[in-house]
């Protein structure tokens, strides 16, 4: 492991030196391997991206020194996957590179007018989006395009089986806090992350063989239900872009969702969750179908502000009447994620990779995605103002993102690279609708 150097305040990052006895090498975790596993077929790669236009008076050089800090600072950043005989991803190996000083590379575009380096800088991040694989660079990467004086556009990426989104949380932070020290900033009262290894916490905490037998039944059992995936088109339009919708939830109606869901023994996760079912059962007219989550799990005290893959896919089974009130929907809604958090020590796609083995992996028939963050995705650097560039690939079948606003609101982009305008539409206003936007008064529908 490679570490740094601190004062007593941990606000002073110095060259890396190596703690003794750290490991260099680790074998993967269950939630890599099943992110590994994905990469290939999922929409974006398993990668986790930053992709900001940052306007205002930059410090360059601040911004460069800081990404080298946060990386040498931390060995999960900077590990390669090595798989096991044959390609298997079973018996495949991390490990740590050495760090190397700069991390970002700068590139020119302010030898043409301000939009058209833009729009270049735009087209570039995308190629270099479509191109990423983990097994080929999995370490975070970072590219600055200069495209005027004070306007630049920053690009940050890094494979989820090393940093999953609450650990992208983290290196925003210290990346926030590192560019304020180098430039001379007051520096943002922001957390910083655990300096403990990664890998050392994946060699110290094996995942019992028992647990992994009864999560691998979970997902058999999971398999073998009958699904109706209703009127929603799950067949991709190759070389459609896809079509995307985006509503806001002003901070007081939000804040009203979060008091009342103790009334339902719920919580504002699985609410918005059973809206969404609701909605879909509405529009697609299937009353069960399944439902793609990520959750992340840091009940270990070792692995609350750990910076690493904490994150498993759970797959929910949904079941909606045409009669089902809000409270019938989200107590379901609620048990089938207990139930699946039970087991998804052995996410879906690593089970079902077991259950048909020898056979070649096989990635489930997408459904729908639901990500649902609290956190402040990005970093902040002081005395900029920032705008985030969204990149896709045109493979999600249905994604909706929920994502919280300056004001404390709620962002709810819906995503699909299959559907077409008028059910997008129709969902997003049945979605607007349960969350009682169009004409409840701000109510709880």
């Amino acid at each position: 492991m490679s570490t740094t150097r601190r004062d007593a305040s941990d606000d002073v990052v110095g060259e890396p030196v190596e703690e003794p006895g750290a490991p260099t090498t680790a074998p993967l975790s269950l939630t890599q391997r099943s992110s590994l596993l994905m990469a290939p077929h999922s929409p974006g790669r398993e990668f986790m991206s930053w992709v900001y236009q940052l306007n205002g008076k930059l410090d360059v050089g601040a911004l460069v020194r800081a990404v080298d800090d946060v990386v040498a600072a931390h060995d999960l950043l900077r590990v390669r996957f090595e798989a096991g005989p044959g390609g298997d991803v079973e018996t495949a190996t991390q490990h740590v590179t050495p760090f190397r000083p700069g991390v970002v590379r700068v590139i020119r575009l302010d030898d043409r007018p301000k939009l058209e380096a833009l729009a270049a800088a735009v087209v570039a991040v995308e190629a270099e989006y479509r191109d990423l694989s983990p097994w080929d660079e999995p370490r975070l990467q970072a590219t600055l395009y200069v495209v005027a004086p004070k306007t630049h556009v920053l690009s940050i990426f890094v494979a989820e089986a090393l940093c999953d989104g609450e650990s992208g949380t983290f290196v925003a932070a210290e990346l926030s806090r590192a560019y304020a020290r180098h430039s001379g900033k007051a520096v943002p009262d922001l957390a910083l992350p655990s300096t403990g290894s990664y890998l050392r916490w994946v060699l110290d905490n094996p995942v019992p063989e028992a647990a992994q037998r009864r999560a691998v039944e979970h997902w058999r059992s999971l398999r073998s239900e009958p699904i109706a995936a209703g009127a929603w088109p799950m067949t991709l339009r190759p070389g459609v872009r896809p079509a995307a919708r985006f509503f806001n939830v002003p901070a007081g109606h939000w804040q009203h969702l979060v008091e009342a869901t103790p009334g339902m023994a719920a919580m504002p996760f699985v609410v918005v969750l059973s809206w969404l079912e609701m909605a879909l059962a509405r529009v697609a007219g299937a009353e069960r179908f399944v439902v793609t989550s990520a959750v992340s799990n840091r009940s270990r005290p070792g692995a609350k502000d750990l910076i690493g893959n904490f994150v498993g896919p759970v797959r929910m089974l949904a079941q909606v009447a045409v009669t089902d009130r809000l409270e019938d929907v989200s107590s379901r809604a609620l048990h089938f994620l207990r139930e699946a958090l039970a087991a998804s020590v052995v996410p879906v796609p690593l089970a079902e990779a077991r259950i048909q083995a020898p056979a070649a992996f096989v990635p489930p028939e997408p459904t729908v995605s639901f990500f649902m963050f609290d956190e402040r995705e990005g970093p902040d650097f002081v005395g900029v103002r920032q705008r985030r560039f969204r990149v896709h690939t045109g493979r999600d079948v249905l994604r909706v993102n929920c994502t919280p606003d300056d004001a404390g609101g709620r962002n709810f982009f819906v995503i699909s690279g299959s559907a077409p305008p008028e059910l997008m539409d129709a969902l997003t206003a049945a979605l607007r609708g349960y969350l009682g936007l169009a004409a409840s008064g701000g109510r709880l529908p």
